[in-house]
């Protein structure tokens, strides 16, 4: 099972009725199909150095993440997410507006590193909710009806979002899909603003005026077809000029046969008109629009044409110059087997939300050739399910109009998405090596590359070592144009040492190396071998022990016979044998000697470890348990004990199936006492699931000593003067002498040399 679907929250029951009653909000909308419920997860903020960068695992090409606030941080109760709005308040503070299940949530995305829940308002239950804003207000309708939610935005800036009254419908049903404002100032200088409700049951539009914004109110209808979504524009100049044209996707619903695009005359919302009308091959169920600015292209996405044709993410491009004949001239396409759904255009790039394969960016520049220039990955999961079939999960839609060029992301399980699309603005390299080993205050040096536009921030360059469980944060100096460096906190001998370097940027963000975990080290100046076994022979090996059931693929020690799930070589350079289980025939199958019919057992020989300052225990293994029928059902426990077998201690479960040699390496003291003198090694794997295909392999184990710090700091082998020059290094430069670190050179630093000599 995908990792990712195991942390899934399950729905109660009354949410699940909740949905069923849905289930027919409107024909070929497949959501509920494939509804997973939310991904429960804490806030990720670049700007916050505190957030766990490890728990971020999204895949992207020149989009970078700012923040993302799962569905559980915005309302606990909500089951999922859909559309997504953007608002900038009077005084250019930047908001997200974001649809949940269970309400609308209004979020601070000014600083886009250091997204804010502001305020979440409840409203229908509902899979589906759409928000606009105008002036001052906000508007949201879902498929759960309650007709029009109105929000009053003018003291969001003091965390304060006020809701008044709803307007109910005058026509039709409450309910309403999806939703688009106009607004434009006319050729007489009056300035107009209208509110169109689209779908809800198998409406058409339904027209209202924002004169006043706080209540809308009701000035026309038009309902011959139903309309999914859709999009408005003014023309100020033109063969339409003065006219407000109406894009309307949809059809299918309300006894229409056939979908596509009909281009309206919505100027007398009393006497609307039909200008024309687009359809295309294949069309399965046009679902959205929207147009280039300059207003020569519309790009028209069709959310069934892939479960139903079996044609993917691709989008068909309309030249709308002449609207009373639009033409079909071209399309664009991801080339990824996922669903395209809202999409809209600023400047040159046409940003696309494709549910399991997330925000995907064209550069519109060509008109009618759109060209893939970046993309986020929202949905880690699988795209498709075992059968092929493309899913209706992962990005719902996106809203790239803020004038910060922050982009926004809906989510249906992962909630809101806030985005910066560009080049990196800063990389990060390590000239002097990225340490294993940390002896006596170890330097760390990082040469910080900045992109165009970028300079460092507030918070600097900063150093994050975490040991013993406690993080340290040491500000990195600029040593030279771009290199900073600073010394590590002390680290006991065979202490564990996470660390990252962190940048901190003049936009709020922050970069960091590495993108995901921490660098690893130990303290300590190195590791000494102190025995080394390369499993050439038996000797000293227990091949099988008493509880044993397996009949087939038992241990042997062999040069091993390459198959598909079986190395050809062992890991020593000083010889040809390994332990395996069981031996491949030349040209065998996977399934020739592989372990069946229950667990085998490999038990080392016992090590010494007696008088070591703090030993290791290594080895290579390994593990294959990805073919047959039951693929990935089984996996191999390594054990260690340090009482000569009479107790054991797990090292690792070993489930992965790298097809290679892996090497592993542990410090002995993390899982046994500091008493144990001798330690072996128990390697287990077992074919537990019918038809699975398991094979295993051992060779080279190693233990080894940390070397503690002793004064041999350049490691000659000497304590002399050398030593101390390497010291004063990694204290700021051979010229300081400033040892102790109190900013003076005095006799203190005297004392903190004769202490580490």
């Amino acid at each position: 099972m995908n990792q990712n679907r195991l942390v899934r929250w399950c729905l109660s029951a009354s949410s699940a009725l909740a949905v069923s009653v849905l289930a027919v909000a409107h024909e070929g909308d497949l959501k509920l199909r494939d509804w997973m419920g939310p991904v429960k997860g804490e806030a990720f903020r670049a700007a916050d150095p505190v957030t766990s960068k490890s728990a971020v695992t999204f895949r992207s090409n020149g989009v970078r993440l700012m923040s993302w606030l799962p569905l559980n941080t915005m309302d606990p109760a909500a089951t999922g997410g859909n559309d997504v709005w953007g608002y900038v308040s009077p005084s250019g503070k930047e908001y997200a507006i974001m649809g949940l299940t269970s309400g609308t949530a209004f979020v601070d995305v000014t600083n886009p590193g250091n997204a804010q829940m502001v305020a979440f308002r409840s409203g229908p239950n509902s899979l589906w909710r759409n928000m606009k804003t105008y002036k001052t207000y906000a508007y949201a309708v879902s498929e759960g009806g309650g007709g029009i939610q109105v929000f009053d935005l003018s003291q969001i800036d003091s965390g304060i979002v006020t809701q008044l009254s709803s307007v109910d419908a005058s026509t039709g049903t409450t309910a309403t899909h999806t939703m688009i404002i106009s607004n434009y100032v006319d050729q007489g200088g009056v300035e107009r603003a209208f509110l169109y409700r689209m779908g809800g049951g198998s409406n058409g539009l339904r027209i209202y005026s924002l004169a006043n914004p706080a209540v809308p109110t009701p000035v026309g209808t038009w309902s011959p077809k139903y309309v999914h979504d859709g999009a408005v524009y003014y023309y100020s100049s033109g063969p339409y000029a003065g006219k407000e044209v109406f894009f309307a996707c949809g059809g299918l619903n309300g006894g229409q046969t056939d979908t596509g695009m009909d281009i309206l005359d919505v100027t007398n919302k009393s006497a609307i008109t039909t200008i024309g009308r687009c359809t295309y091959t294949n069309a399965n169920f046009c679902h959205q629009v929207w147009l280039s600015e300059d207003r020569q292209f519309a790009y028209i996405n069709d959310e069934l044409d892939e479960d139903n044709r079996g044609i993917y993410a691709v989008g068909r491009i309309v030249n709308v110059s002449n609207l009373a004949a639009p033409v079909v001239v071209g399309t664009y396409n991801t080339g990824q087997t996922s669903i395209d759904h809202n999409e809209y255009v600023r400047g040159n790039l046409l940003y696309c939300s494709n549910y399991t394969t997330g925000l995907r960016i064209f550069d519109i520049t060509s008109g009618a050739s759109p060209q893939q220039v970046a993309w986020f990955d929202t949905h880690p999961d699988d795209d498709t399910t075992p059968n092929g079939r493309a899913t209706f999960n992962g990005l719902w839609s996106n809203y790239p109009f803020l004038p910060s060029g922050t982009i926004l992301g809906s989510d249906i399980e992962r909630g809101l998405f806030v985005w910066r699309v560009g080049p990196e603005p800063a990389t990060l390299a390590f000239p002097e090596g990225q340490p294993n080993w940390f002896g006596v205050r170890q330097r760390i040096a990082v040469q910080v590359t900045l992109g165009a536009g970028s300079s460092i921030g507030a918070g600097g360059v900063s150093l994050r070592t975490t040991i013993g469980g406690s993080q340290v944060t040491t500000p990195m100096q600029e040593e030279s144009p771009g290199l900073y460096v600073a010394a590590a906190p002390p680290v006991a001998c065979g202490a564990a040492v996470a660390w990252s370097v962190a940048v901190s940027l003049n936009d709020g963000s922050e970069v960091r190396s590495p993108l995901q975990g921490d660098y690893s080290g130990t303290g300590g100046s190195g590791a000494t071998q102190v025995a080394r076994d390369a499993c050439e022979s038996t000797t000293g090996w227990t091949l099988g022990i008493t509880g044993d059931t397996a009949t087939a693929g038992l241990w042997i020690n062999a040069d091993p016979v390459a198959t598909t799930a079986q190395p050809e070589n062992d890991v020593s350079t000083d010889g040809t044998r390994c332990f395996v289980t069981g031996n491949g025939t030349v040209g065998g199958g996977p399934g020739v000697a592989d372990v069946d019919g229950g667990v085998t057992t490999l038990v080392s020989p016992a090590y010494s470890i007696a008088g070591l300052n703090d030993p290791r225990v290594g080895y290579w293994r390994w593990y294959s348990n990805n073919q047959g029928a039951a693929p990935n059902a089984d996996s191999m426990p390594v054990q260690i004990s340090g009482d000569n077998g009479a107790t054991w201690t797990q090292l690792e479960l070993v489930t992965e199936n790298a097809g290679v040699w892996v090497q592993k390496d542990f410090r002995v003291r993390d899982f046994l006492p500091a008493t144990a003198s001798t330690v072996r090694l128990r390697f287990q794997p077992s074919d537990l699931g019918s038809g699975s295909v398991v094979e295993a392999g051992v060779d080279e184990v190693v233990i080894s000593d940390t070397r503690c710090a002793t004064g041999d700091l350049d490691g000659n082998g000497l304590v002399d003067a050398g030593d101390i020059a390497a010291l004063l290094l990694q204290f700021g430069g051979a010229g300081s002498g400033d040892v102790d670190g109190n900013g003076v050179v005095d006799s203190g630093d005297i004392g903190s040399l004769l202490l580490l000599f």
